[in-house]
């Protein structure tokens, strides 16, 4: 089961249409980064950035949120606000 900030369940629930967001994606061990990166672009979202540990941080529309959260690759969904300023 793939774990939700609290932000992102929030956000999954009320999304803003129109709005974007910035979200910390870990990638499962088993699996690959370049993988989640092309299923985030599928949903014309962007990777911003690999970041160190096995996690991405992508960009997407608020009401894309559902699809990123039921990625099988991604263990871990967290806006990066958790991590201060990227």
């Amino acid at each position: 089961m793939t774990y939700l900030s609290h932000t992102v369940r929030s956000l999954r629930r009320d999304p803003i249409p129109g709005e974007t967001v910035r979200l910390v994606l870990s990638v499962a061990e088993d699996a690959s980064a370049e993988t989640v990166a092309a299923s985030v672009e599928s949903l014309d979202g962007e990777l911003v950035r690999e970041l160190q540990f096995d996690r991405l941080l992508v960009e997407v529309e608020q009401s894309d949120i559902d699809a990123v959260c039921s990625l099988d690759a991604v263990t871990r969904v967290e806006t990066d606000a958790v991590l201060g300023p990227t």
